[in-house]
């Protein structure tokens, strides 16, 4: 198998250009990557309308107010990573884009990536969207040239731990408090090898 380079994130903007783009992957399904510093305003506009749909009922449940978890601010949560470091992952169904997940590449230590989040349409869940985004993900990560062992994902809804068991990953039962916000928050972290 041909290993692609990862990005460096020092080329130009470029808007709608992505890293890699995935396809099709079904009932017209596309999904592409591209590195968080890439992306245009209108890009992270309709990021934002997607958060606001998906994230709005959570972020109540959390206590944190409307606007207080946006993309920007949790897109900065993990330390010491520049915009370069991270990807962004698309699922659009036609032209609207019905989910995302973002990627942090070597973190928690080289040879890792973390999903940070997976985001997904309300009107588009139960669908397969999740762990279609997920499965681009691990295939990006079998094909970098910089090898990588392992996934880590943190789920941000209490029933993310059926959705990340069923795709293969397990709890490692080890949490971490993050703040959003002022609140301090808990997560859970599950983990997958990757064999490339």
């Amino acid at each position: 198998m041909n290993k692609r380079p990862l990005p460096t994130g020092e080329e130009p903007p470029k808007g709608y250009e992505s890293v890699v783009n995935f396809g099709v992957a079904s009932d017209n399904l596309i999904i592409d990557s591209v590195v968080l510093s890439q992306l245009a305003r209108i890009e992270l506009s309709e990021i934002e309308s997607l958060r606001m749909k998906a994230l709005t009922p959570i972020t109540r449940l959390r206590g944190l107010a409307d606007g207080a978890w946006t993309f920007k601010a949790e897109s900065s949560i993990i330390p010491n990573r520049s915009a370069s470091e991270k990807l962004l992952f698309r699922v659009y169904h036609g032209k609207e884009l019905v989910g995302y997940a973002l990627v942090i590449i070597g973190w928690p230590d080289k040879g890792e990536w973390v999903i940070q989040h997976v985001i997904v349409d309300p009107d588009h869940r139960n669908q397969g969207i999740g762990s279609t985004i997920v499965a681009a993900v691990e295939e990006s990560a079998v094909s970098a040239e910089v090898e990588v062992t392992r996934i880590f994902a943190i789920p941000i809804e209490e029933n993310g731990t059926v959705f990340w068991n069923n795709i293969g990953y397990s709890d490692v039962t080890h949490r971490r408090h993050i703040e959003i916000a002022g609140l301090d928050h808990e997560l859970i972290v599950y983990r997958k090898r990757i064999q490339g």
